[in-house]
């Protein structure tokens, strides 16, 4: 809040669908929420659900929730109810803000969950004076993707929040004069602490696109107003196909938007070395790549001026330790599970004490990734749990082979993973998505012969109209098992 009230109160924060708004009209009117807040609250430190659209009612909520004292617990609006249901009873929430346009919504869950609505404007009542925060106390509950079968809420303090934005505002040179186009769900860490609390932290501005559409995000790139753009690769992998079906006049256009950014960040899934090249021959230099998680913030970062390579992450941002450990949890040179350490991890998952204590290993947080150091950088093998195929007694890395099959010029995306298999213990299967029906997978298993060792090469492939994903564009491999297990589904092998 300090970061925020330091800034020239008539500076452009955010722009929306509804025009621009000033940082010091944000924090007016957060004020005046809050007051309705505290007067509603009886409970101490009360979990405060917010839905709200990527427009600046999001900024509004969880500033106003943060002045009430309360946690503040974003929901994603583009998720079914029954998401939003699970997560309003997870932290037994009895209050929530909306913004106009959610007001169905808001009722299906009243009628649900006996929820208390209040509306993110409209109030007539005394701002709330400021106050200093507590930076020991919690702050927010980010859930976790969910692609393990039930999301975990991963709550932050204001301390650790502080030092993520802190540690990404030094790292990637954030300023007054940056000016953000912002596409990511505010609901996830990436979209709310990357995008708009480093944007506000910074006293830079952001645009709030109410909606990812391709076409209307390259319109605002042409405009050559933005020097930060930070997206996960399916939304860059969208933004190619559009470039490559328009014009040449639009492309000329588009190009120039792209030339004007000072940085275009990826990360959250594995970046396709096909996406990296297309995108470094269109924007005349490479994407820089970012590792994080919901319960660390960003922990591997690639430099603005060093190597970017599209199979590495990095090295530590600032503040930021990690290590790499065997299953005994022995520090190793070679390949092993991440670890992390740092001031911005995270208090702990709501009401999974157990879980908690599982996660640390003498305070530091394991993170379940699979990583190697080469040449001064870490390359990502995959999660311990589902990317580290363990087949007729190898480890293979799936997002090894999926780099490989990414190659082709026939496969538009894939996935890779182990299916049960009595000879081998773990099969590997490769789902490919073809750029055209057009495709003969034995001959593709062929090409890959010539690629890769042949205790890697997929026992299974088959293919697929698309691959299930999460609300942040990663691949859901839970989701993908539950498909292939559909008894309709054919194989090659």
């Amino acid at each position: 809040m300090s970061q925020l009230i330091g800034h020239p109160a008539d500076s452009i924060a955010v722009v929306d669908d509804a025009g621009e708004h000033t940082y010091g009209e944000l924090i007016e009117q957060a004020r005046v929420l809050a007051s309705v807040l505290k007067q509603e609250i009886d409970t101490d430190r009360p979990f405060i659900p917010f839905l709200a659209g990527r427009d600046a009612l999001s900024v509004v909520s969880l500033l106003a929730i943060w002045l009430a004292e309360g946690v503040a617990v974003p929901l994603d609006p583009l998720m079914p109810a029954p998401e939003w249901e699970w997560r309003i009873r997870d932290v037994d929430a009895r209050y929530l803000i909306c913004s106009p346009g959610k007001e169905s919504d808001a009722h299906f869950l009243t009628q649900r969950c006996g929820i208390k609505i209040l509306k993110a404007i409209g109030h007539e009542a005394s701002p709330l004076a400021l106050v200093a925060l507590d930076q020991q106390k919690e702050a927010v509950v980010i859930y976790t993707s969910g692609t393990s079968r039930y999301p975990r809420g991963v709550v932050h303090t204001f301390s650790s929040v502080e030092a993520q934005v802190k540690t990404l505002c030094r790292a990637w040179r954030w300023s007054p004069e940056d000016r953000l186009l912002h596409v990511l769900p505010i609901a996830h860490i990436h979209g709310l602490v990357c995008g708009l609390l480093c944007t506000l932290a910074a006293g830079a501005s952001c645009l709030l696109m109410p909606v990812f559409k391709t076409e209307k995000v390259w319109e605002q790139l042409a405009s050559r107003k933005f020097t930060l753009f930070t997206a996960v690769p399916t939304i860059y992998q969208y933004m190619l196909d559009a470039w490559n079906k328009s014009s040449a006049v639009q492309r000329r256009t588009w190009q120039d938007g792209a030339r004007t950014l000072r940085l275009a960040i990826v990360g959250s899934s594995p970046l396709p070395p096909s996406v990296h090249n297309q995108w470094l021959k269109l924007a005349g230099k490479p994407l820089l790549t970012r590792y994080g998680l919901t319960e660390a913030g960003m922990v591997l970062s690639q430099q603005e001026q060093g190597e970017r390579r599209p199979d590495c992450l990095g090295s530590p941002l600032p503040g930021v330790s990690v290590r790499l450990v065997d299953e005994s949890g022995h520090k190793v040179s070679g390949v092993g599970e991440l670890e992390v350490r740092s001031p911005q991890m995270f208090k702990g998952y709501h009401g999974k004490a157990d879980l908690n204590q599982q996660v640390f290993s003498q305070g530091w947080f394991r993170t379940g990734d699979m990583a190697i150091l080469d040449h001064g950088q870490y390359r990502l093998l995959g999660k311990r749990s589902i990317d580290i195929i363990k087949t007729g007694g190898y480890r293979v890395s799936a997002l090894e082979i999926e780099a490989m099959l990414d190659a082709h010029p026939g496969i538009r995306e894939c996935a890779v993973l182990g299916t049960p298999s009595d000879r081998l213990g773990e099969a590997i299967c490769a789902c490919v998505v073809p750029v055209s029906r057009h495709i003969n997978l034995k001959e593709i298993r062929e090409w890959l012969c010539t690629e890769v060792a042949s205790y890697k090469l997929p026992t299974k492939m088959t293919l697929l109209e698309k691959l299930p994903r999460t609300p942040l564009g990663k691949v859901d491999k839970q989701g993908l098992k539950r498909v292939l297990s559909a008894p309709a589904q054919k194989f090659i092998t």
